[in-house]
């Protein structure tokens, strides 16, 4: 089994595999946590040096408040510069966006990128779509909580263990994380991948435009490749991993043949401030 590492940022995070290995990154779906990505860690660590996490507000991660799509992907920058090597970054659903977002703001800490499950947070976007979802989640979080449980059960996987975690979610916590990454998307219809890409996501994928603009993103977009994993939901990795997994070995081994690139002399990132804070500051310079 993996151990976890020392606490060197926000986040707790386990490591698996030969140390001096090619690195991958995996980043889990809202209400997860780092098991989800069991199944990928087990099969591959034979060559590769895993790393999965707990984003901030699920599994271990400390209660930092309400959860912020923006400050989750400066912890997952900050564990970058820990590890100090470019690394392969894998992320389903919220970790899809969360990864696609790291890339977007450093492409130099990321050798490879692979999305599955996650609408594109770049694509284009009509200026419906935004308030539309606002006001679906909206509904969402005033559903009784045993209906939200089996809705959000029945659309997002059919393992087992994702029901049981999701038990212990409220509709209105879930619906925050949600509304936080909804909130968060920024079309950029010129942008284009810096890094090798493996787009996927389930056969039966029914939640929102992830199947569409899945493939529409693999279609524009010339560093990218598409993948559908069969017999698989919105949680596609654990519904079929069998599939899903050699999808990522094939990539992978394709994309980090040799030794870890070390970041030898990358930029320092200026810090940001968290989400919130700057949408306040916003409102005080408008007023």
């Amino acid at each position: 089994m993996p151990t976890l590492s020392a606490p060197l940022t926000t986040m707790p995070r386990w490591e698996n595999g030969p140390a001096g290995a090619p690195t991958v990154v995996f980043l889990h779906g809202a209400t997860a946590d780092h098991r989800s990505w069991d199944p990928q860690v087990e099969a591959l660590s034979d060559r590769f040096r895993t790393v999965t996490v707990d984003l901030r507000g699920h599994g271990a991660s400390p209660e930092l408040g309400l959860f912020d799509f923006d400050a989750a992907v400066d912890d997952v920058l900050d564990l970058l510069e820990v590890l100090d090597r470019r690394v392969a970054l894998v992320g389903l659903s919220l970790g899809g966006a969360i990864a696609q977002e790291v890339v977007y703001r450093a492409p130099e800490q990321v050798a490879a990128l692979v999305v599955a499950d996650a609408t594109c947070v770049t694509g284009p976007r009509s200026a419906l779509e935004k308030p539309l979802a606002f006001a679906a989640l909206t509904g969402m979080a005033l559903i009784p909580q045993e209906l939200f449980h089996r809705q959000a059960a029945r659309a997002l996987a059919s393992d087992a263990s994702m029901a049981e975690d999701l038990r212990e979610w409220s509709p209105s916590a879930a619906v925050q994380v949600l509304t936080s990454l909804v909130a968060a998307l920024h079309p950029d219809p010129d942008y284009r991948l810096p890094v090798p890409a493996l787009l996927m996501h389930g056969a039966d994928d029914r939640l929102g435009d992830i199947a569409r603009s899945t493939r529409d993103w693999a279609e524009r977009d010339t560093r990218a490749e598409y993948a559908v994993v069969p017999d698989a939901g919105h949680v596609s990795n654990l519904d079929n991993p069998e599939a899903f997994t050699a999808e990522l070995r094939s990539f992978l081994d394709r994309e980090l043949p040799g030794d870890p690139v070390v970041v030898a002399h990358h930029p320092v990132r200026p810090r940001r401030e968290p989400g919130w804070v700057r949408r306040l500051l916003a409102s005080l310079r408008s007023g």
